[in-house]
């Protein structure tokens, strides 16, 4: 619903009788990238303006030591796209405005790091694994995108390529949910509330390059 009100907005915004004028400008295409594999539609608004909607995913993990911790991140990223493709110089050369709605977040599960466990606690250093920081970063819903791109086939029918680079603003992360899961009821404890709240904001400054995403994709395309 959110994307068709944008799309309806734009072709307001654009013009109605300009959206249409030229019939059966529609391009189909798929993409990988940065942000996973996905899939795309086109409409031609004039010879200049594309309008194009779509829609990514990836999944990915990577380890970070935060604090102490040993921690697992997987990256979910789950995007629906609405841009705007400028081509000022009637070419294939585009610039390109729009806007990424995102389901965004990043599962984090960590241990203790053993080998800083006190030496009179080393015996019980295998205990960790037992303990698991976990939680979720959250970033915005809606995310501005400004970018620039080339494609081989503008105005064109038939098979063409297209590459994108830009950036996806999704806003600073947030994390949510963030407890200990162990079976011996640790999250009662202060300690471990206060604990926690560090790790909370040690987390996010880790994690805050993924404020400013960088998107680069590479496009199979077809115009009808």
């Amino acid at each position: 619903m959110k994307l068709r009100a944008l799309l309806l907005c734009l072709l307001t915004l654009t013009g109605t009788d300009t959206a249409f004028a030229a019939a059966g400008d529609v391009q189909v295409a798929v993409k990988g990238g940065t942000l996973g594999i996905g899939a795309e539609i086109g409409i031609d608004l004039t010879d200049s303006l594309v309008l194009r909607g779509g829609a990514n995913y990836l999944k990915f993990n990577f380890d970070s030591t935060i604090d102490q911790v040993d921690y697992n991140m997987e990256p979910e990223l789950k995007n629906g796209s609405l841009l705007l493709d400028w081509h000022p110089f009637a070419n294939g050369f585009r610039l390109t405005g729009g806007v990424y709605l995102n389901d965004n977040e990043i599962h984090v599960d960590g241990t203790y790091r053993k080998d800083l466990v006190p030496d009179q606690y080393r015996q019980y250093a295998h205990l960790t694994d037992l303990a698991h920081v976990k939680g979720t970063v959250d970033f915005n819903t809606v995310a501005p995108y400004a970018g620039l791109g080339w494609e081989s086939n503008h105005g064109k029918k038939g098979w063409g390529v297209a590459f994108d680079l830009g950036v996806m603003f999704q806003g600073e992360p947030k994390v949510s949910d963030l407890h200990v899961e162990d079976p011996y009821g640790l999250n009662t404890y202060p300690e471990v509330s206060e604990f926690l709240g560090r790790q909370k904001k040690a987390i996010e400054d880790d994690v805050s390059e993924f404020q400013y995403y960088p998107v680069a994709s590479l496009t199979l395309k077809y115009n009808f």
